[in-house]
């Protein structure tokens, strides 16, 4: 049995031109987009998909995008603060805090005179939980 092969020349084709409304599109004007950086991200979609359809050509008659002929993060410069990140962490010893312990008053002030609502609150006599 044989399977049919597309020819993807033409798919690939039609298809560029159908991804290509993605720039014709109304840009609503909103001040808080970048909408440099936003056709950059879409440039970098329809690649991907350049990319696919020429991975897709059993007759290699696509060409590869040139974003992704060279070797490293999609052609782009390698950011120096990536090899930062994979390497391990550096451990140091970092200096103690200084505490000072805290002096905790066991009597929780019950027998001055400046607290006897404590005292109100808590008896029994004054409380209505208590009288049942």
């Amino acid at each position: 049995m044989l399977i049919p092969e597309v020819d993807m020349w033409n798919v690939s084709k039609s298809s560029r031109i159908h991804r290509l409304t993605i720039f014709k599109c109304d840009k609503p004007g909103l001040k808080m987009l970048d909408y440099a950086s936003v056709r950059g991200v879409d440039s970098f979609y329809l690649d991907c998909q350049d990319y696919r359809d020429h991975f897709k050509d059993p007759y290699n008659r696509v060409h590869k995008p040139v974003r992704f002929r060279t070797f490293g993060k999609c052609g782009q410069k390698l950011d120096p603060d990536d090899q930062l990140l994979i390497m391990p962490p550096l451990w140091g010893i970092d200096r103690q805090p200084i505490v000072y312990p805290i002096d905790y008053q066991s009597d929780m002030a019950l027998g001055r005179r400046d607290c006897d609502h404590i005292k109100a609150f808590c008896s029994p006599t004054e409380s209505l939980s208590f009288k049942r």
